[in-house]
């Protein structure tokens, strides 16, 4: 792992998943506004779809993905 890595991991684990939008006062989106924002994107731009991802990656506020 590097240094980067372990400090993302570190910060994860001191910073609790947003529970409140504070999308216009830090540009920083819930769980549920990223979901809604990728959903409005497959709509509005039919070229783009969700993906799974890396399964190593998962995280457990995001819905599982389905390929």
């Amino acid at each position: 792992m590097t240094t980067l890595g372990y400090l993302r991991g570190v910060r994860e684990w001191a910073m609790p998943t947003r529970k409140d939008s504070a999308f216009l006062e830090k540009g920083v989106l819930t769980p549920e506004e990223f979901v809604a924002a990728g959903d409005e994107l497959v709509y509005r731009c039919p070229t783009w779809s969700w993906e799974a991802g890396d399964p190593e990656k998962v995280r457990s506020f995001l819905p599982a993905g389905t390929s």
